[in-house]
């Protein structure tokens, strides 16, 4: 297990050049050899999405106050701490809701056999995830009898389907 510090990711342009995603981890290697990844992105103003066919995606507004992400016409709120589920060559676009945000996408290739994204609350126990992220602030995380405590956006990777439980905070798990 490692334990990875969101201020440590290295920013690169998402594939339409209009924002900036920070990789936490996949399956393969980065740009295109891959089933599954995790990254987090900041969304600094309304913008749309780059399109990944043959994908599905999850996205969870992980930090701020939250966004509408009008997927293919119909417009969809996002709280924080949502999931959102949609096709990767969906047309997207994301309407800021006062202010900057930063969210947490996963991205899976249609046909991979992983888990869909989870959130656990205090007390709540996570199992045989692969990656755990701290969202909308800090958290405190039990993984094989070792505390860990995470900054938001901080993770935990390479659990290679360990359990763990929420002390403080709110996390997601992959």
């Amino acid at each position: 297990m490692i334990v990875q510090r969101a201020i440590e990711r290295i920013g690169v342009p998402w594939r339409n050049g209009l924002g900036v995603q920070y990789e936490i981890a996949c399956d393969g290697s980065l740009p295109d050899d891959w089933t599954w990844r995790l990254s987090t992105a900041d969304i600094t103003q309304d913008v749309p999405f780059s399109s990944f066919y043959g994908v599905i995606r999850e996205f969870c507004v992980a930090d701020g106050n939250g966004v509408t992400l009008n997927i293919n016409g119909v417009d969809h709120r996002c709280e924080p701490g949502s999931i959102t589920k949609f096709r990767g060559d969906d047309v997207v676009a994301a309407a800021l809701t006062d202010g900057p945000m930063q969210a947490l996408n996963v991205m899976q290739r249609d046909g991979s056999t992983a888990r869909p994204l989870q959130i656990a609350r205090v007390g709540e126990h996570v199992v045989r995830c692969q990656v755990i992220v701290a969202i909308m602030g800090s958290a405190s995380v039990e993984v094989a009898n070792q505390v860990v405590e995470l900054g938001l956006l901080d993770g935990i990777i390479d659990l290679e389907g360990m359990d763990a439980v929420v002390h403080i905070g709110v996390v997601a798990a992959f």
